[in-house]
């Protein structure tokens, strides 16, 4: 399944944990993107701080913005 096709579905907050936990599974699985550690990271971070958020269940544009920034210093 295509990356625009996973991510037009992500209405629900678990929505949006399913695709990031994709993405990261392909980065995973694919030697030549294993070595883009930041955006790993950046991933890695959202799914987190996703988990441990309180952020709506249909999360805005804004809640959107906020977990890019969260995901920063979230570990």
């Amino acid at each position: 399944m295509k990356r625009e096709k996973r991510l037009e579905h992500s209405h629900t907050r678990n929505d949006l944990l399913a695709s990031i936990e994709n993405m990261i599974l392909e980065l995973k699985q694919d030697p030549e993107k294993q070595n883009n550690e930041s955006l790993f990271a950046l991933l890695s971070s959202m799914t987190a701080w996703l988990e441990k958020s309180n952020v709506a269940e249909t999360p805005s544009r804004e809640a959107f913005t906020k977990i890019l920034h969260a995901s920063n210093y979230f570990k």
